[in-house]
C-alpha cells in the first residue's frame, strides 16, 4: 500500500463488500488524518466539525473496520493492520485464485499443466514455477481465517476435487 489513496481504495472496498455502503466523507476525513497520523482534534478543524463528532464516527469506523477484518482496529494500529491485511490480499493467498480450465490448474498466477510435453517446454523456459505446499509452514494456531474458513466449507459442500 503505497499512499493514503491505495488505503482509502482498499477500505472503501472492504466497508462496501461488507455493508453495501462507501465510506462518508468523514470516514474518509478520519482515515485520511490518522494515515498522517493526526489527532482527533487536527482532523475536526480540518473537516470543519467538533472533536466529540470525529470521535463518535472514528468509534464506529474502529468497530465496522475490525468487524470487517476480524482484527481489533483503532487509531494507533489502523496504519499496520491494514498494511499486513492489504499485503496478504495482493498475493500471499493460495485460496482465492484457483481455477480449472481444461486439464490445467491454475493457482495464484502460477499454472500446473497435466500435459508432460508442455510441462516440461515451459519448465525449461521458466515461465512457471511449481508450488511445493510440503514446504508450507505448520500453523499452530487460526487467527482471522474466517473468510478461508467460510470458503473451505462451501467448496467441500460442494465436492470441489482440489482444496
Amino acid at each position: 500500500m503505497n499512499n493514503i489513496n491505495d488505503a482509502l481504495q482498499y477500505v472503501d472496498n472492504l466497508i462496501f463488500e461488507k455493508t453495501g455502503r462507501y465510506l462518508t466523507s468523514i470516514q474518509e476525513a478520519i482515515l485520511t488524518g490518522v494515515w498522517q497520523r493526526q489527532k482527533y482534534h487536527q482532523i475536526a478543524e480540518n473537516f470543519y466539525c467538533s472533536e466529540s463528532h470525529v470521535k463518535k464516527e472514528a468509534a464506529k469506523l474502529w468497530k465496522q473496520l475490525g468487524e470487517t477484518l476480524d482484527e481489533d482496529i483503532n487509531k494507533n494500529n489502523l496504519r499496520s493492520k491494514l498494511e499486513r491485511k492489504y499485503r496478504i490480499t495482493q498475493g500471499d493467498n493460495f485460496g482465492y485464485s484457483v481455477q480449472f480450465n481444461e486439464g490445467n490448474i491454475h493457482i495464484c498466477d502460477q499454472i500446473l499443466i497435466n500435459d508432460k510435453k508442455q510441462t516440461n517446454s515451459l519448465r525449461n523456459n521458466n515461465q512457471f514455477q511449481i508450488i511445493d505446499l510440503t514446504k508450507a509452514p505448520n500453523l499452530r494456531c487460526n487467527y482471522g481465517r474466517s473468510l478461508e474458513l467460510s470458503t473451505l466449507k462451501e467448496w467441500i459442500e460442494n465436492k470441489t476435487r482440489l482444496i
